[in-house]
């Protein structure tokens, strides 16, 4: 497992995707405080740091998707996992070393959007105003949701071994994944009524309050909340405007995600017939 690992850090410091990501995720951590200042001089409002300062996680699980299924895909075009398993390699190790990278990998993107933004954020933008509790939480459900899309998209493309088939897999599942949040997300902000306007025969115009009908309620509005907190693309729409519903909850799912994932993956992997 050590070796394993090895070879594959020695990869990753190569790794184009990787370093591009690090430099695109830091560009933004920096442009978005500035962003939000100049917008506060020129429009005269008050802005705090904590807003968008978990933003990276709506573009963390797309970079993913692209690093998992060309880094691992380059190994099946290689031929390189095969040649690990033929030298005594265990299909178990060989998994779990990728996923491990994988997750290196996000955290470190993370990390690299985080660590600028409170560098720039904090002198032009102040200290966080939203409770202690409350941020380390959100990071801590950020972290988790990483590791999460590292180990769905690691599976993927550790059972998939065609190369772009993985990559358009990965990249259309973490799309698929975050306009599904945004439609889960606009049927829970439905609001209870809605203004409906009427026009007179003299021209007048009247308007009315009435019950919206696509407002959610009962027990459809607790199954789209439970698949809101449950799908990664969900998760981090609601960790970037930091507005959870069950914030406890979603570290929870997070976990079982990448449980699942992982352990269903790693017995694909075992079964797998390797060309």
């Amino acid at each position: 497992m050590r070796k394993l690992l090895s070879a594959n850090f020695l990869r990753l410091r190569k790794n184009k995707v990787f370093w591009g990501g690090l430099i695109l995720m830091a560009a933004w951590g920096i442009f978005m405080p500035v962003k939000r200042y100049m917008d506060t001089q020129e429009y005269g409002y008050v802005d705090t740091i904590e807003n968008g300062f978990f933003a990276c996680a709506l573009f963390v699980g797309i970079i993913m998707a692209v690093f998992c299924s060309l880094f691992i895909g380059t190994e099946y075009n290689d031929g390189t996992i095969r040649n690990k398993i033929i030298v005594g390699g265990k299909r178990s190790a060989i998994y779990l070393a990728n996923a491990v990278v994988s997750s290196v990998v996000g955290l470190a993107l993370c990390t690299a959007y985080l660590f600028p933004y409170l560098l720039v954020g904090i002198p032009l933008l102040g200290a966080f105003t939203a409770p202690g509790n409350m941020i380390l939480l959100t990071e801590l459900t950020v972290l988790l949701l990483v590791v999460a899309f590292s180990a769905i998209f690691t599976g993927i493309a550790m059972v998939c071994q065609n190369k772009a088939a993985t990559a358009v897999i990965c990249i259309l599942l973490a799309f698929g994944s975050l306009m599904t949040g945004i439609i889960l997300n606009q049927m829970l902000e439905a609001p209870k009524t809605h203004m409906v306007y009427s026009l007179a025969d003299d021209g007048s115009m009247s308007s009315r309050e009435e019950p919206n009908p696509k407002y959610l309620e009962g027990t459809k509005r607790e199954i789209v909340q439970s698949l809101y907190d449950i799908n990664p693309g969900g998760q981090a729409i609601q960790c970037a405007g930091m507005t959870a519903i069950n914030p406890l909850r979603l570290p929870v799912y997070s976990l079982v995600i990448i449980l699942v994932a992982t352990g269903a993956g790693c017995i694909l992997f075992q079964k797998r017939d390797l060309k």
